[in-house]
């Protein structure tokens, strides 16, 4: 036994960096630690679709879409405290990325609305193909989106469907109040490189990508058991007081610490 301790103490003193995302367990009457990034190697496809379902729902009900950072110019981004699709999409792929580690091949991926190429998705890998996750829009949508068959759901009453059609994934919407589906969003599933999609989010806020929300208020979230979603098609101020209107109140000295 005391033979075991110093190679355990090597192990543990090399790894202690990666200690926080390593998990034990037994089999076989052996012990057994595996990193966190293989979380999900040992579920199938639907134990991890119904995994991933359950992430979608404590995501919507902790981190709101809204344009508010966006609409008053504040420099807050990717932050649990919201904001537009692709602060949201980068923090739950984040997410996503600590649960299940490289068995979801998660990545960021550009789509089009309005036939624009403005909404940032998420790609998955599972063993039937690949799925689209949209935590980034204003809209439930709260179950991944098979991108090689046919697929129907609906969320509080809001009824979605997508269509695979060559290497475009069609997405349609139809609320309660409406008596048709509408285009809610494509995705042209060509692989985007890692850089590219970067690129097209750093530079997301430019003037010339037109955004859907551009000028608008949108607030969305879940509580209980209601989707609450606020739409107001115009703030009462133009841009330029839009932007003098917040204000960030800091300690004077970085290193004070607040009463």
């Amino acid at each position: 036994m005391l033979r075991l301790l110093g190679p355990i103490l090597r192990f543990l003193l090399d790894n202690r960096r990666d200690l926080p995302k390593m998990r034990i367990m037994t089999t076989g009457g052996r012990l057994v630690l595996s990193r966190c990034e293989d979380a999900g190697a040992d579920l199938d496809d639907a134990a991890l679709l119904s995994a991933i379902e359950h992430e979608i729902d404590a995501f919507w009900r902790s981190v709101p879409f809204h344009t508010l950072f966006l609409g008053y110019a504040m420099p807050i981004e990717s932050s649990p405290h919201g904001g537009t699709c692709s602060d949201r999409a980068i923090l739950f792929h984040a997410r996503l990325t600590e649960r299940f580690g490289a068995r979801l091949k998660a990545r960021l991926h550009r789509c089009r609305i309005n036939g624009r190429e403005t909404h940032t998705a998420i790609l998955v890998r599972l063993r039937a193909g690949d799925y689209l996750i949209d935590v980034g829009s204003n809209w439930p949508v709260m179950r991944p989106i098979p991108c090689f068959e046919r697929s129907a759901f609906s969320a509080f009453g809001i009824q979605f469907r997508a269509v695979p059609e060559g290497s475009m994934l069609h997405v349609e919407m139809k609320r309660p109040e409406q008596q048709e589906f509408r285009p809610f969003l494509s995705a042209d599933l060509t692989p985007q490189s890692r850089a590219q999609v970067q690129a097209a989010i750093a530079d997301r806020y430019s003037g010339h990508h037109e955004l859907p929300f551009a000028g608008k208020l949108r607030f969305a979230c879940i509580h209980g058991e209601a989707f609450y979603t606020l739409r107001d098609e115009g703030f009462t101020s133009g841009d330029v007081e839009r932007t003098e209107l917040w204000k960030a109140h800091r300690a004077k000295n970085a290193g004070t610490a607040l009463p």
